[in-house]
């Protein structure tokens, strides 16, 4: 059921979206979709859920951190203009699902294991997520830049990130992790 619901917010889009047309589309009762789900909200839920869970954060290892920060921005970047109907749930509905937490806390987890004080690694989560979904908002509607924006703007905010790792965190990178709560901490795999 969740994968077909995939498939028709990908074709119909995320306002068109309903139980009832998914019934249809499963050639079922719109009554028996409720013996797997209470709601429209609780679907579109559970895809936000597994879209988020299917980003890749492997490979921090294998490449210098500020490297693996571009291949991990660069993914993100590509699963949301390739699915851009989903790219609005993750948009509207994935901060502070468990799978969103669970992609932060890895993502702060592993720049720390390559050597980044947490707050730092925070505020290189906030930067690399506010150019992919800056940059995904004005591609959206007409696809990617030919002009290179989004490489051009992750550059700057790379050297950024890279300049801030150098010094110790400041107060407000220190206030901004000690206010996201579920970033404060690792995780106890991390």
């Amino acid at each position: 059921m969740l994968t077909r619901a995939e498939a028709l917010i990908d074709r119909d889009g995320v306002a068109a979206f309903s139980l009832r047309a998914l019934s249809r589309e499963l050639a079922v009762r719109p009554a028996a979709l409720y013996n797997h789900v209470t709601s429209r909200d609780e679907l579109l839920q559970a895809v936000t859920e597994r879209f988020v869970a299917g980003f890749d954060l492997t490979g921090v290892g294998e490449q210098p951190w500020p490297q693996w920060v571009r291949s991990v921005a660069v993914d993100l970047r590509r699963r949301m203009l390739d699915h851009p109907e989903r790219a609005e749930l993750v948009l509207t509905r994935a901060p502070g699902t468990p799978a969103s937490r669970t992609f932060l806390q890895r993502f702060l987890d592993d720049l720390v294991a390559a050597g980044l004080e947490r707050s730092t690694a925070h505020v290189a989560w906030h930067v690399m997520m506010a150019v992919v979904i800056g940059v995904v908002q004005v591609e959206r509607p007409h696809g990617p830049d030919p002009a290179g924006t989004f490489d051009a703007v992750l550059d700057v905010a790379l050297d950024g990130i890279l300049v801030a790792a150098s010094r110790p965190p400041s107060d407000h990178m220190t206030a901004l992790l000690h206010a996201h709560h579920s970033a404060d901490e690792p995780t106890s795999s991390g």
